[in-house]
């Protein structure tokens, strides 16, 4: 599995970061919220971890550049604001999923797990 982290909290990405690899996840990272798109294709991502906040709202417009971009990599928002109106607008811009911040490891790994499995066990390596 191959996972792309977006998010502008350096410490946030290098935490999750440094997490993922611990279980085995190829992990690659970035600020650069603009870039997702064409690093998830190089990097050949199964999935892009994108940190949003209320206080940047247009950062949910990535995940329809991502998806556009990359159609094989699944978009996770990570919401840090809890803003509940931001989550629906990215799932209906087509994010596979949304996870609240801090992070729940467990609930990280089964969305993980469920990509996996919607692409038969195949993790784009």
């Amino acid at each position: 599995m191959k996972v792309l982290i977006v998010d502008a909290d350096e410490a946030f990405r290098a935490n999750l970061a440094t997490q993922l690899s611990r279980r085995g996840v190829q992990v690659s990272a970035t600020d650069d919220g603009e870039q997702a798109g064409r690093m998830a294709c190089s990097d050949k991502a199964d999935a892009v971890l994108l940190g949003v906040s209320s206080h940047d709202r247009s950062l949910v417009a990535h995940v329809g550049r991502v998806r556009k971009a990359c159609p094989r990599a699944e978009v996770i928002l990570i919401n840090h604001s809890g803003d509940v109106p931001l989550s629906i607008e990215a799932m209906k811009m087509g994010a596979f999923a949304e996870l609240a911040a801090p992070v729940d490891m467990e609930e990280l790994e089964d969305k993980l797990r469920l990509i996996r499995e919607r692409r038969g066990g195949r993790s784009g390596r």
